[in-house]
């Protein structure tokens, strides 16, 4: 007999972290998938410790070929139904496009793009017999601006949006709702904190938010259905500016933002390497 699971891919730390605690607080049973050696064991003890829920750790890297095919037979091998999946792994940065080679954007691309596509597809037969269902892919509001030095990810941050809206209406007469989290910036590692703080515009500043809110506002509105899910007061205020500003005003703050985007200044020489070896 299948025991119906909610999958949570990059679920190890971060947004994926408490996204996957957002769920076992109302009791659903875990597929919880990270890099090996992230830490995602700890994280089931705390899960199982804590809410007396099942959890299966699956450690791979969802950039390699094959994986989601093997995350996929691993899932099914261990009876295991899918009944909410949500595509939250993902990588980016902040640089220009000549300071990245083609292979590091092909692994952008792989995991950003190929892998939530691939696992859509893999769990949706899972997914339409346990309806009423639910699909959440983690964009970015990076996704809806053009931003500067953040050119690839941006894109495909896109792509996951488009894809989401338009999977929402294949899926409707089959009852899977599908839901686009678009967060802005967030303290998800130290090394993004302090990133965050050095932002140019006071409003990218004040618009920073904890992964812990963002998780608990995207879990409820997964469930309410909603599909395009912005959370944070300014956040949805900077998409209201991106209406209504001009082009011109627009490419202002975007190269503002750009040129005041100098972490290095600021940092200890032992800091920057940090930053470089990274991001």
């Amino acid at each position: 007999m299948y025991k119906r699971y909610a999958l949570i891919t990059g679920a190890s730390e971060g947004l994926g972290k408490f996204l996957a605690i957002e769920c076992a607080k109302r009791e659903m049973n875990l597929v919880l998938v990270a890099l090996p050696g992230s830490g995602l064991h700890c994280l089931e003890n705390y899960l199982v410790k804590t809410f007396d829920i099942d959890v299966l750790c699956i450690e791979t890297d969802l950039s390699e070929e094959g994986s989601c095919n093997r995350l996929f037979e691993r899932v099914q091998s261990e009876n295991i139904s899918i009944s909410v999946l949500i595509n939250n792994a993902g990588m980016g940065g902040t640089f220009s496009f000549a300071e990245r080679n083609g292979s590091y954007y092909s692994k952008l691309i792989a995991l950003n793009v190929t892998a939530p596509t691939l696992l859509c597809r893999l769990f949706l037969d899972d997914l339409k017999k346990n309806a009423p269902s639910h699909i959440m892919n983690v964009g970015s509001l990076a996704g809806m601006f053009d931003f500067a030095k953040k050119q690839v990810y941006g894109g495909t941050k896109s792509y996951l949006l488009s894809f989401s809206r338009s999977l929402r209406r294949d899926l409707r007469k089959d009852r899977v709702a599908v839901s686009n989290l678009s967060p802005g910036g967030m303290n998800t590692s130290w090394r993004l904190t302090m990133e965050n703080r050095m932002m140019g515009t006071w409003i990218s500043r004040r618009s920073i938010m904890e992964p812990s809110e963002v998780a608990a506002i995207g879990i409820r509105k997964m469930f309410q259905g909603k599909e395009l899910i912005i959370a944070g007061f300014w956040n949805r205020f900077l998409l209201f500016l991106n209406r209504v500003f001009p082009k011109r005003m627009k490419e202002g703050l975007m190269n503002y933002q750009a040129a005041h985007w100098r972490p290095n200044e600021l940092l200890t020489p032992a800091l920057q390497r940090h930053f470089i070896t990274t991001k």
